[in-house]
């Protein structure tokens, strides 16, 4: 097989089944490796009209030991997802210049295949789903032009045909999909991608949150059960506590406990206000969630923390879904900190910002109490002549004294900053806290949007019988960004998204856009709350609900007999259209009687009759040569007879003829 040419025709759909493939990959690849895909994709397409040959032994081998090298310099040397996918790009489409013969042909479509599976681990969207689909009909096209006829032109046969396959395959996969046991996609395995992921960093600094807020990429969709929707200024989505200050960021300190579900703690049955939700978050390759306060786990491998967050026991790699439970107005921590919580919670350096110090410990003074205190402060952010923007002025050394005294113009990790500094300063326990604030509703689907432009950050001071208190200053100094999102609260400035100039959320003004949008969003969420996210949890629901079967065995057995009497009806079907013809008792006669002398070394000759292949008979067996002329005759006779005198006993005397004939030839 490997020395058979492959049809020319196949040719240009082994092209497209390749630029199928790396469909899927355009996000990760280097521009340098397009330009070699280029490249190779006309030489191969030069060598198809015979203006070109194909690359000698010297200069494959220049071609292979450049594309390893580009690989590896182009990644700084690191083995990752993306290094490892543009490896297997170029062997790809290397191996395709070289293609030549029907075994390179199939090499280069199981490559295709497994291209086209690996572009899922970067992109799950609906928009992936249906490229490949797209592409795994031109593969598959490509594959069934291999086998065409060689002398058949270039038409739509065999993308009919595989099409065809396709189609009649989809019940069958709908069906697999729903039943067949979750072992997790791959691309839910945690595969470590080189690629920084957009969202909330663990080390703080005004500049990564300014950086967020030019993003328009999606951070997670939230539902909530029995519609019972916050309103967006208490929609706080917790993610990081940063109570650790350096000198110019903020970031966690040491770890604190964490109850894991089903052990978590729960809110009374008593409480009111309980808020229960379900949340599917973007990949962040960090361990934390997103939560409301007061939450508590009630999802395997999610835990709460001490400080009133939400984890998971792995980093989260891929998309995740979970469900949590919050009680907003819950009191933390009011019974008192310990010396050591007190001690984390009101550190600062040694040195630096010696103007808020001072500012904080005279204003201590005259405000002894620390409610008083924080909330003076917050009525000067209100009250003063400071700004909100996404472009302040770079500050040096002792940043916070700059923002407060001097620049006076930042947004929500310079106002949080400077807050809990200057409360630490005065000894009132203060922390950071860094998460999301807000998103957009979707009123006819019933979800919550959360892009990475909401992410925000505030405060959270410990006051005697209170606990910890949230005290955000940047609703002091900008309600509109609280109340209405940040696309109003920079609206006079016009730096939302400014960097990005095609985004479709730039354009909520024009109405029609604005819809198309909320359209398309709509559709990726059930893509995703029902495609991406069909795990085990919702298998086994889903037969709850439609065969009222609990255990999971007992689906599996059912579904097993199901498909055991599937395919059991299915093989006797095709057994009975292919089962054989009813043949006369002479023509089976006839048949056993070639057969016989085929094994004595007479075999039937292509297009002879059976009067001449008797008369050969005959020379070959003369004991038994008229016995032989004898049955031509009858043969003839019954040919040519007329039909009302052609019964079935004349059919049974010329069988028995033939049946002793084969029995006397030796």
């Amino acid at each position: 097989m490997s020395a058979v040419q492959i049809p020319r025709v196949a040719l240009i759909w082994m092209l497209l089944a390749v630029a199928g493939s790396l469909v899927l990959h355009s996000h990760h690849l280097p521009v340098w490796m397009w330009v070699v895909v280029a490249v190779i994709f006309g030489w191969r397409w030069l060598v198809y009209q015979g203006r070109f040959s194909y690359p000698g032994k010297i200069a494959k081998a220049v071609l292979v030991a450049g594309a390893t090298v580009a690989v590896v310099l182009s990644f700084d040397k690191q083995f990752s997802l993306e290094s490892a996918s543009a490896f297997l790009v170029a062997a790809c489409i290397l191996k395709l210049l070289e293609m030549k013969t029907l075994r390179d042909g199939h090499i280069v479509v199981f490559l295709s295949y497994f291209l086209l599976a690996v572009g899922f681990l970067f992109d799950q969207s609906i928009v992936a789903g249906l490229a490949g689909i797209s592409g795994v009909w031109l593969i598959t096209t490509a594959l069934i032009a291999l086998h065409q006829n060689r002398r058949r032109q270039f038409g739509w046969q065999s993308a009919r045909l595989s099409g065809g396959i396709l189609l009649t395959s989809l019940p069958f996969m709908l069906v697999i999909y729903l039943i067949f046991p979750r072992l997790g996609p791959l691309w839910s395995v945690g595969l470590q991608s080189s690629s920084a992921k957009t969202g909330l960093s663990e080390r703080m600094s005004p500049g990564d949150i300014a950086n967020l807020s030019q993003s328009d990429e999606l951070a997670f969709r939230v539902s909530f059960a029995n519609d019972q929707v916050p309103p967006r200024r208490e929609l706080y989505w917790r993610a990081l506590i940063l109570d650790n200050y350096d000198g110019r960021s903020w970031q966690p300190g040491a770890e604190v406990g964490v109850q894991w579900a089903p052990r978590s703690w729960q809110p009374p049955e008593s409480a009111e206000g309980v808020l229960e939700y379900e949340i599917i978050q973007e990949a962040t390759d960090q361990k934390w969630l997103f939560a409301l306060r007061g939450v508590a786990a009630v999802e395997s491998g999610t835990g709460m923390t001490f400080d009133d967050r939400l984890i998971h026991r792995r980093d989260v790699h891929q998309r995740i879904r979970y469900r949590a439970k919050s009680w907003p107005t819950v009191t933390l921590d009011e019974n008192g900190l310990s010396k050591l919580e007190r001690w984390r919670y009101t550190q600062l350096p040694k040195n630096g910002n010696e103007r808020t110090r001072q500012w904080a410990q005279q204003l201590r003074a005259v405000l002894p109490d620390d409610e008083q205190f924080v909330q003076n402060i917050w009525q000067q952010f209100r009250q003063q002549e400071y700004y909100y923007t996404l472009k302040p002025p770079v500050l040096a050394d002792n940043d916070i004294d700059a923002f407060l005294f001097d620049s006076r113009r930042g947004f929500c990790a310079h106002y949080s900053g400077a807050l809990t500094f200057a409360a630490r300063a005065a000894g009132i326990p203060a922390r950071v806290v860094a998460g999301y604030q807000g998103g957009e509703w979707n009123a006819e689907e019933k979800y919550l949007s959360v892009r990475q432009y909401d992410a925000h950050a505030w405060v959270e001071v410990w006051l005697q019988g209170k606990g910890w208190v949230r005290v955000d200053p940047t609703a002091a100094v900008s309600p509109e960004r609280i109340e209405l999102g940040l696309e109003q609260a920079v609206q006079e400035e016009g730096t939302f998204l400014d960097d990005q100039f095609f985004s479709a959320h730039k354009l909520k003004s024009i109405d029609w856009l604005n819809q198309l949008r909320l359209q398309m969003d709509s559709i990726n969420y059930y893509w995703q709350s029902w495609v991406l996210s069909y795990d085990n949890q919702r298998q086994k629901q889903l037969f709850q609900n439609w065969l009222g079967v609990q255990s999971y065995e007992k689906i599996l057995y059912g579904f097993g007999l199901a498909f055991s009497a599937f395919f059991l009806l299915g093989a006797m079907l095709v057994w009975w259209n292919q089962r054989p013809k009813y043949r006369s008792v002479e023509l089976k006669a006839w048949h056993q009687l070639q057969q016989k002398a085929a094994a004595l070394g007479i075999e039937t000759q292509i297009g002879e009759t059976p009067s001449h292949y008797l008369q050969r008979l005959a020379k070959a067996f003369p004991k038994s040569a008229d016995s032989l002329r004898s049955l031509d005759v009858m043969m003839m006779q019954a040919l040519y007879a007329e039909p009302e005198r052609y019964n079935t006993q004349q059919q049974k005397v010329i069988a028995r003829a033939m049946n002793r004939l084969r029995r006397q030839l030796r």
